[in-house]
């Protein structure tokens, strides 16, 4: 479960780092921009749900 946190974290980082700085540089209103944006939340998603998977297997351990 922690290597799956630890994995989910890094996806999660990425997909955000990247789709962010894509959606700094297309401008609004166009469809690059609204998939670079629905990406970052995606991201997001993955990043809380590593950040929660590494939780509750540290707490598991302790």
């Amino acid at each position: 479960m922690l290597l799956i946190g630890r994995f989910g974290l890094l996806v999660g980082a990425f997909l955000t780092l990247t789709a962010g700085l894509t959606a700094l540089l297309n401008p609004p209103g166009t469809a690059e921009f609204v998939i670079s944006v629905l990406t970052v939340v995606i991201g997001l998603t993955v990043l809380s749900l590593g950040l929660l998977a590494v939780l509750i297997e540290r707490k598991r351990q302790e």
